[in-house]
């Protein structure tokens, strides 16, 4: 079936520009101000949206989306890079990675994201990352 090879296809090349992110995201920690380096973790993110989009895994979309936006924002100055958007970021990526890996292993790549999105949508409008059970 021809689907199973760009799906192979799919799944390494996710795997590969998911470690360039988390890759780039340790570079990013040690220098913040970095543009060249929010670019490189943009292209991998802005790549795997295209990608999950092409191959119908909507949820990895959007939250590569969400992610790529919080990218864009920082790239724009709008956001500085504090140790507390990395998180979130790593968080994203993490679960970008277990969804992956689900498709992988033949699941549908679905996972509960809301509470990552919140947050990333928290930092992308410039308000403070606060914690689910914060008030």
């Amino acid at each position: 079936m021809e689907m199973n090879q760009y799906l192979e296809m799919f799944i390494e090349e996710s795997k590969e520009h998911l470690q360039a992110c988390n890759d780039h995201l340790l570079e990013l920690e040690k220098n913040p101000q970095n543009i060249a380096i929010i670019n490189e973790i943009f292209r991998s993110a802005h790549t795997l949206k295209g990608m999950s989009a092409t191959m119908g895994f909507e949820d990895l979309a959007n939250l590569t989306h969400q992610m790529e936006n919080v990218l864009d924002a920082i790239r724009n100055g709008k956001v500085t890079v504090t140790s507390e958007v990395l998180d979130v970021v790593f968080m994203a990526v993490d679960d970008l990675e277990a969804m992956v890996l689900s498709i992988a292993d033949g699941g549908d790549g679905k996972k509960d994201v809301t509470e990552v999105v919140r947050r990333l949508k928290q930092i992308e409008a410039g308000q403070p990352v606060l914690e689910q059970s914060s008030s």
